[in-house]
């Protein structure tokens, strides 16, 4: 009769110990939206969250639902941890870029005394028609004064900066694209017409979103201020 008792008191002790665990483990909330996130843009391709954290206000745990794109766009540090309870400091510079699939489960929560702002893109699961290209002329990456951050089976993210008298050479867009500006300035395209286009001015944390076909070349150049911009390429 003892062993029968002891046996169920360790079976219920042993319940009430997993259990909080088990329930923390399988606890998560959606990624978005949450305090602190504005959307900016939304499309068939991509959500885009202009993200602020500050100090000591962690989100809660998600589950990430879509691939996801993070665009830091201050210098700082951020605490991340999984359900397991294993975590990392990820030190945050302007333009530093963290891509997290689909299934992912964490925990972010900023720990310098600057808040921690991101863009972050949610990938939507849409496939894509191929653009048609034109003979003769390049599409827009790879390109000067740009550098390959990382691409996997879907996306290529690229961060380019538009130099004094670097002018990008003649191309055609043929993926479609998702664009924050890092830093502000002024750039001018000149189409095949040869007649410049009137300058556009960018601000730092803009988005863009190039999502529609067009087949037109063109040269760009910077036209004032050192615009710079992390791009993720929709390449399938």
């Amino acid at each position: 009769m003892r062993r029968q008792f002891d046996r169920r008191v360790l079976l219920a002790l042993s319940s009430l110990l997993l259990y909080p665990l088990s329930a923390q483990a399988q606890k998560t909330t959606p990624p978005f939206p949450r305090a602190g996130a504005t959307k900016v843009q939304d499309n068939d391709h991509f959500f885009a969250w202009d993200a602020t954290l500050g100090k000591g206000k962690p989100t809660g745990t998600y589950k990430l639902d879509l691939d996801q794109v993070s665009v830091s766009l201050t210098e700082g540090a951020k605490k991340l941890t999984r359900p397991d309870g294993t975590w990392e400091i990820e030190q945050e510079r302007l333009g530093s870029v963290r891509y997290d699939p689909k299934g992912t489960r964490l925990r972010e929560e900023c720990i310098s005394d600057t808040p921690c702002r991101a863009m972050v893109f949610q990938l939507k699961d849409y496939a894509v028609d191929p653009w048609p290209t034109r003979e003769g002329i390049p599409g827009q990456f790879p390109r000067i004064n740009t550098v390959k951050l990382f691409e996997t089976d879907r996306i290529t993210v690229w961060d380019q900066v538009w130099k004094p008298g670097e002018p990008v050479v003649r191309h055609a867009h043929y993926h479609r694209t998702a664009t924050v500006f890092l830093q502000g300035g002024t750039i001018q395209a000149i189409p095949d017409s040869g007649v410049p286009n009137p300058p556009f001015t960018r601000k730092p944390g803009e988005v863009l979103a190039n999502v529609k076909f067009s087949p037109e070349s063109h040269i760009e150049e910077e036209f004032s201020g050192l615009p710079r911009a992390i791009w993720i390429e929709f390449t399938k």
